[in-house]
């Protein structure tokens, strides 16, 4: 820790310690928040993702999700994005923090299949087909170039960037990912609904994984090629 103690007005979820050493590098510091948007067409999948009241819509809410934190409002959809049991999108609450907070935030599109109607930086991606496809990612070594690039663009201007990202589905391709890198071996990721679909996202990355022709742990040396 080096002199920062966290107010009682800020709450911590987990670690106290930890939250405490990484405030006291950053606190009083220049940052930047950005938010990477993209689509994975797994959303789709029934059952998958929470992150829209419909499959169908998630794939609108990556692009509502940047038009909330730049324009206040969405343009690409009538209202905002909702989950089934109609709680409104964590942007709302992103937007708002935002603004209490005056620091600087740029949308980084990662690969929309409805590309938000607010300026971006474009990575050159492409929505993702369904994983179970076995090669459901383009242009990822573009991708990955560019976003180091935007690394040390942002680097050269602030202290510190605060990555997110808005990705439907995005926790069942994660979980295809690290468990191609031998990252995981079990289901240990969380989900956007409250009943987190554990056993129809283990069924979907063993299915996507024998389409690909590889078995856990077989990238452990090339991530690139597990996305």
């Amino acid at each position: 820790m080096t002199g920062i103690e966290i107010p009682p007005s800020l709450g911590v979820y987990g670690d106290k310690k930890l939250a405490e050493e990484i405030l006291g590098r950053i606190w009083g510091k220049r940052g930047v928040f950005t938010c990477t948007v993209a689509n994975t067409l797994t959303s789709t999948i029934p059952g998958v993702s929470d992150a829209g009241d419909t499959p169908e819509l998630t794939m609108f809410t990556p692009a509502a999700d940047a038009e909330i934190l730049i324009s206040g409002k969405t343009t690409c959809m009538k209202g905002i994005p909702i989950n089934p049991g109609g709680i409104p999108t964590p942007a709302t609450l992103t937007k708002a923090a935002l603004s209490l907070s005056a620091m600087p935030y740029y949308i980084v599109n990662g690969g929309c299949k409805i590309d938000p109607y607010v300026p971006y930086f474009d990575m050159g991606g492409e929505c993702g087909e369904k994983i179970t496809c076995g090669n459901s990612v383009k242009n990822v070594k573009e991708s990955y170039e560019k976003g180091l690039m935007l690394g040390e663009m942002l680097a050269r201007a602030y202290d510190f960037v605060i990555v997110s990202e808005s990705c439907a589905g995005g926790t069942t391709t994660a979980l295809a990912v690290m468990m191609a890198m031998g990252v995981l071996k079990e289901n240990l990721v969380s989900s956007s609904s409250p009943k987190n679909p554990k056993e129809l996202k283990s069924r979907l990355v063993a299915e996507a994984l024998k389409a690909a022709g590889i078995e856990p742990g077989d990238l452990a040396e090339d991530p690139l090629k597990a996305i």
